[in-house]
Formats: structure tokens, sequence, C-alpha cells
């Protein structure tokens, strides 16, 4: 069955295929991404959660984050709560060649939170509100937000979000990603997914685009026909299949294990193509185990990943892989 929609629009940016492949701290860097877009399917790309604390005092690794290579659209994700440190990196991410930029209030993690970013905005909504509202004024690409249910499950039920989707459409923001778990649950449960409906049924003038639990192309369909969100986001269902977005968007494509073999092989060169060879071999023994489940051989290689420090032993192994 086709997907139901083709395209959807954020601001005067078109994104078509309506899939978005979610924001994944030190996953999605820029290898990762120039591969999800060689595999096809994925209509925009975003990065990883930049720390504007650290942009503004261009830190090295938060200014590398940045980089891209033509990919287009492509969104630039922020995490901070500083209104005037995330204006004026939303300006960074402009000036960079953003189409947009993002302001992370999901993340759950505790080094994340305790500075009051992410998903702890969620407990503030009048500094939240300052924080969009800076990044708006200060750009005039689209600001988008990425949010999770609530801080706790009494934030959930008491429906606090209604009250985020209003500021948000006041002050101008252009897209919003709902999470549909609270930042207790971390990834644990399951997402409630009549969340997003009720997003979409409050009428916003920005698409709500649903994130959580889709890891397989029937999940992407079923989404957008219970809920009517605009777009699909996804995440980690893509590291166990790079080529989930496809999948989506053509019925029947049958992935064999040469197919995922030869991704994998074109991961790894990325990897050693774009990256400093230390930080290739940390990022193939961090993906490396996801994209080889199922692959005959593969749980071999994965008891291998440790024990080698040689990213070219490496890709030989996953080369051998052919054999089995």
């Amino acid at each position: 069955m086709a997907f139901p929609n083709s395209s959807f629009q954020i601001g005067s940016i078109v994104v078509q295929p309506p899939l978005i492949m979610a924001p994944l701290h030190e996953i999605t860097d820029q290898p990762f991404r120039r591969m999800i877009r060689e595999v096809g399917g994925v209509g925009l790309t975003v990065s990883e959660m930049i720390s504007s604390e650290a942009l503004v005092r261009h830190a090295r690794k938060a200014e590398r984050m940045m980089a891209s290579e033509g990919e287009r659209p492509y969104a630039m994700q922020l995490a901070g709560s500083d209104p005037e440190h995330l204006a004026e990196c939303a300006v960074m991410c402009e000036t960079a060649g953003a189409d947009m930029v993002d302001l992370n209030m999901g993340c759950p993690a505790s080094n994340v939170t305790k500075g009051g970013a992410g998903s702890a905005l969620l407990r503030d909504i009048r500094l939240a509100e300052r924080c969009v509202t800076a990044m708006v004024k200060a750009v005039k690409i689209p600001v988008t937000v990425k949010m999770r249910a609530g801080w706790d499950a009494s934030q959930a039920e008491r429906e606090t979000y209604r009250d985020f989707l209003k500021m948000f459409q006041h002050v101008g923001v252009q897209g919003l990603a709902i999470h549909p778990r609270t930042r207790a649950q971390q990834y644990e449960g399951h997402a409630d997914w009549s969340l997003i409906a009720r997003a979409v049924d409050a009428g916003m003038s920005f698409p709500i685009i649903g994130n959580g639990d889709v890891v397989e192309a029937a999940d992407a369909q079923r989404m957008v026909q219970e809920t009517g969100c605009q777009g699909v986001m996804i995440g980690r269902g893509a590291l166990y299949n790079p080529f989930l977005f496809r999948q989506i968007m053509e019925p029947g494509l049958v992935v064999t294990a040469e197919m995922r073999i030869d991704i994998t092989l074109r991961f790894f060169r990325l990897l050693l193509e774009l990256l400093e060879e230390r930080e290739a071999l940390h990022k193939i023994k961090k993906i490396g185990a996801w994209f080889t489940k199922g692959i005959a051989g593969g749980a071999k290689f994965r008891q291998r990943l440790n024990e080698r420090n040689d990213p070219h032993e490496l890709i030989r192994e996953i080369e051998a892989l052919r054999d089995f």
C-alpha cells in the first residue's frame, strides 16, 4: 500500500518524501546522513543535537556537528536554555547553510536536563517561550521544535503540551515533532500515538510530525492513518534497517543480505573518508553492531568488534560476510 502522504511543508521548505531522519546524539553525523541519503526515501535530515553553550564558545566538536555537504533540505538541532545563546547559535546555523533550525525539547538525558535544556524546558513554559521567541526573531529560516509528551505522567495526563502548542503558534514556530513518551519514561514502554492525533486535531498552523516506535514500514503507514500527522520522523528504526525509509515509500522492496552488507561497507568507508581514523573506528564499533543484526555471520562479527582496533580489518571482515 502506498504511503498516504507524498510531501508536506515547513514554512517554504518542501519535505518530500514526508519522512525525516531523527537527530540522534553521536549517530546522525555527516557520514551517517550522507549514507541515509544515498539509500533513499528520506525527505529531511537533521544534525546531531548541538549544545548551544558549546557552540557559542566555538568548541571544535560543536562546530563540526554543523558540517554538511549540500544535503537539502537539512535542519540543525540546538539544545540549550539561554535565549540569547540560542538566538546567536540559530544565526550560526543559518549562516552555515541550515534550511531550518530546531530546538530540542525532548532529550531525556540527565546531563542535558540538569542544565535546563532538552525535556527540562517542558517544566518551564515561560522559559521555553523566551527561547523559541529569541530563535524565531534571530533568523529568516523556519524554526521548529522537537518535544516529548511532558516531563512526567502527571504533566502528560494534564495535557500541558496543549499550552505549548498554543505558545508555539503564537511565537511563530513552523513545525513540531512529537515523541509521545514523557521524560520519565525515557525509552521504556510504548509511545502513545493518541497524543499525536490530539495534537493534529488541535488544528495548529504548523505541521505535526509523529515520532516513536516506527521500526517497520507498516508502522509508518499506521501512524499516519491513526494520527493524521503530516510527516513521520524515524530514529532507532533506521539504525537496525537503513532501508526503512525506502521500504515505506516503495512497498514490496525486499532488502537482501547483500544489500545490507553493501551499505554497511559504504558507511564504514564514508566514516574513514570524512572522519579521523580514531573517530571512525569508534563509530564503526558503535553503529556496526546495529547494522549487522540479522545478517548471517553477523553475530561473530559483533563479537570481534571490541577486539579489533584497525578499521580496515573490520571492513575486510564485513566483506567476508558475503561468503556466509
